[in-house]
């Protein structure tokens, strides 16, 4: 086991239906293979590449991407991506530059799995950009600078609940090690959580913040395992996708970005609030929460209630606890976004307070059959 130290024309059967804008193409479109075209960033990143005309090529594992693309079946976990020699040495040839995006979120996936798409998957695809001499664009996460953190809090919670965020968090740091260790151009991207299209709230699979928001409504947590004024970190898909596509535009060079809220995230406190009254505009009654800091429910709640409650909410509250390791942080991310052209807005405090009402909303039309007003 391994040990560690994370369009123009509305493409058809994409995540989201808003049609992206952005500055005019640049002037030399760019033959870009991109991983994980198939995934939530993937998805909402292949109509912004095609607005500024880049020609794509999708390498996939398992299933086609869900936009019109050139496809090359491959595999990132295996030497040479999967492929022969001779059609390595084509794609090679091909290529003008590389966007990483494939990798293995699911806290639940194991140790072993995680350390094969995240580590060894980078690693395999950053020595295939360097091999064609291209720059590469990782996407990493920002929860990378709060590794410690992490681990320190979910203490024997992931033995419980059979997940642990901290490995995930690791193997994101030793993939970024794994993509150093290749040479070339590398531009590392750390995105916070990822949430719905900014306007829409359109996503291609919900998140670990849409899965809180959705147990809030559905009035299925006990209490929220956080100090109110604790920072809420996460990023609307739309922005990430523009984000690489400047940075691509840019001729992306040597350079970490953080793509987070950082000091204008959402407490948790507001974070809550939004989904509330995004609730009762959809005429869902949501039951007040409490807020309550995870060591009071370590040293309180656990001892007193655990004896007697069930083995099944015994590891909801630890996976609860867990995810609450990563949604809330008490001192806010570093961000980049103010930094980059175009971006400005988006690091903005209302422009993340709109962005997740958005994707409240649109969770609430999808997933309880409501709809809520704008």
């Amino acid at each position: 086991m391994p040990t560690y130290p994370e369009n123009p024309n509305h493409l058809e059967n994409t995540a989201s239906s808003r049609t992206p804008t952005d500055p005019p193409h640049p002037a030399r479109p760019q033959t870009v293979l991109l991983t994980g075209a198939t995934g939530v960033l993937g998805t909402a990143l292949l109509p912004y590449l095609r607005l500024r005309h880049h020609k794509v090529i999708a390498l996939a594992h398992r299933r086609p991407p869900p936009a019109r693309s050139e496809v090359l079946a491959g595999d990132i976990t295996r030497p040479q991506l999967g492929l022969d020699i001779a059609s390595y040495r084509h794609l090679c040839a091909r290529t003008d530059a590389v966007v990483h995006a494939a990798g293995m979120v699911a806290f639940g996936s194991g140790r072993d799995s995680m350390h094969t798409v995240n580590v060894e998957g980078a690693g395999r695809v950053a020595r295939f950009a360097a091999d064609a001499g291209v720059p590469l664009i990782h996407v990493s996460t920002a929860y990378v600078a709060r590794y410690r953190e992490i681990l320190a809090a979910g203490g024997n919670r992931a033995e419980r609940a059979g997940n642990s965020p901290a490995d995930y968090v690791a193997s994101k740091m030793a993939g970024e090690e794994a993509v150093a260790a290749a040479g070339g151009s590398v531009t590392v991207v750390r995105p916070s959580i990822i949430i719905g299209d900014s306007v829409t709230g359109e996503i291609a699979e919900p998140q670990g913040l849409h899965t809180f928001a959705q147990q809030v409504l559905r009035n299925r947590l006990p209490f929220v395992p956080s100090d109110p004024a604790s920072y809420v970190d996460f990023v609307p898909q739309d922005v990430v996708a523009r984000a690489i596509v400047s940075l691509l535009d840019g001729g992306a060079h040597t350079a970490e970005y953080w793509l987070s809220g950082g000091a204008h995230a959402l407490t948790c406190d507001r974070l809550v609030q939004v989904i509330v009254e995004a609730a009762a505009e959809a005429g869902i009654a949501v039951r007040p929460l409490r807020v309550l800091a995870p060591d009071v429910v370590e040293r309180l709640v656990r001892p007193a209630f655990f004896d007697v409650v069930p083995e099944w909410a015994q590891t909801r509250l630890d996976r609860l606890l867990d995810m609450s390791s990563v949604l809330f942080n008490e001192e806010p991310l570093p961000s980049s976004l103010a930094d980059l052209p175009g971006l400005e807005a988006a690091a903005e405090t209302q422009a993340n307070e709109d962005a997740w009402r958005a994707s409240v909303r649109r969770l609430i039309t999808d997933r309880l059959g409501a709809r809520a007003s704008a």
